[in-house]
């Protein structure tokens, strides 16, 4: 009995069948949890021309793929819980706490050693959900692509053995020529970056953490890592287009600020004058979920009734968001996925033919 007919997920009559198992074939045969059904849907899907998309992993990990073809991973995040302690995690010297929990709450949707074409790997940051050493093993052993960064990231790929070749130190002020556009480097202040490491003063912003601005034919858009809000945003519009904004949000534990609450999140995209906001992070981290559908919720009324000029899109995990032709889509919605309909086998149409012989014109 086949495992697959070959489209990324195990078939059901498979894993309904008697076998023997092992942990090691449990975890081959469920982890990631969408197989390579979404690589598959991200490497064969030819992006129109004049359009751009991203499809969300979930957290503020994100897949760009340009009408040339060219694919990107933004903070590609592969791995599972972890904790957390006080030496060198800027949340933990915020709060006061000793270590602290993070319990992964969304899927893994792609598997990581199954990229063949990918272009580029971008973060943001070091934190390990955004410079994850699941991910950066798997493209560097499997892609000859680069990894953009800025200086901590770079040490961070020093550290996982990436060839210095592929480690590209990403200043602000640097633009990137990519297949289908080119990416400049922006900056981004995120407060929570300067306190991370291993020293007590606050680091350099621009050593820390960057901003992504991807300028495509099919319009421009920005990832923003785990930024807080900041007054330096309103000068962007100043420089850059921006259509799509794409920054953390979620819940605050009183002590310690890591990601930007609904407030912050719709005056940020005020700031930039984009034209949608698409928050994110709010999904996967117990530790600032809180009650995500209430935030997403909040983020909303606050943006409908302080920047309706802005459209707010809410995502799925794994959902694909393609500009311009989604600019007005509210929510994301998962779509049919049956395969080979025939209605002619369903006995209500057949009575319904016979009845009526009705012909669509």
């Amino acid at each position: 009995m086949k495992k697959s007919d070959g489209r990324g997920l195990l078939s059901g009559s498979y894993a309904n069948a008697n076998r023997e198992l092992t942990r090691e074939s449990w975890l081959a045969e469920v982890f990631p949890q969408w197989g390579n059904f979404l690589n598959q849907q991200i490497e064969t899907y030819q992006v129109p021309k004049g359009e751009v998309g991203i499809w969300w992993c979930g957290g503020s990990s994100w897949v760009l793929k340009t009408d040339e073809g060219g694919i990107f991973w933004i903070d590609m995040f592969s791995g599972g819980s972890g904790y957390t302690e006080r030496s060198t995690c800027g949340v933990c010297r915020q709060s006061g706490a000793e270590s602290i929990n993070w319990l992964t709450l969304n899927p893994n949707l792609i598997d990581p050693w199954k990229f063949k074409h990918l272009a580029g790997s971008f973060i943001t940051h070091i934190h390990q959900d955004h410079c994850d050493i699941y991910s950066i093993k798997a493209a560097n052993q499997t892609n000859d692509a680069p990894f953009y960064g800025p200086k901590s990231v770079m040490t961070r790929l020093e550290e996982y053995e990436v060839d210095k070749s592929k480690r590209i130190l990403t200043q602000v002020g640097d633009v990137i020529d990519i297949p289908g556009g080119r990416v400049r480097i922006l900056p981004c202040y995120d407060d929570t970056a300067i306190r991370t490491g291993g020293g007590k003063e606050l680091l350099n912003y621009d050593d820390v953490c960057v901003c992504f601005l991807f300028e495509t034919s099919g319009g421009n858009i920005l990832f923003m890592g785990d930024t807080w809000y900041n007054d330096g945003y309103a000068y962007f519009p100043q420089f850059f287009d921006i259509d799509v904004a794409i920054f953390d949000m979620g819940y605050n534990h009183p002590g310690a600020t890591d990601k930007m609450t609904p407030y912050d999140a719709v005056r940020m995209g005020m700031a930039l004058d984009c034209k949608v906001m698409i928050p994110d992070h709010y999904d996967n981290l117990a530790y600032t979920a809180w009650e995500p559908h209430l935030i997403t919720k909040q983020f909303e009324r606050i943006a409908e009734e302080m920047a309706p000029e802005i459209n707010t899109t809410i995502m799925q995990h794994g959902g694909m968001y393609q500009y311009p032709r989604d600019r007005y889509m509210k929510h994301y919605r998962y779509k049919n996925e049956s395969q080979g309909v025939d209605l002619t086998r369903v006995p209500a149409y057949q009575n319904l033919a016979a009845k009526f012989k009705a012909i669509k014109k």
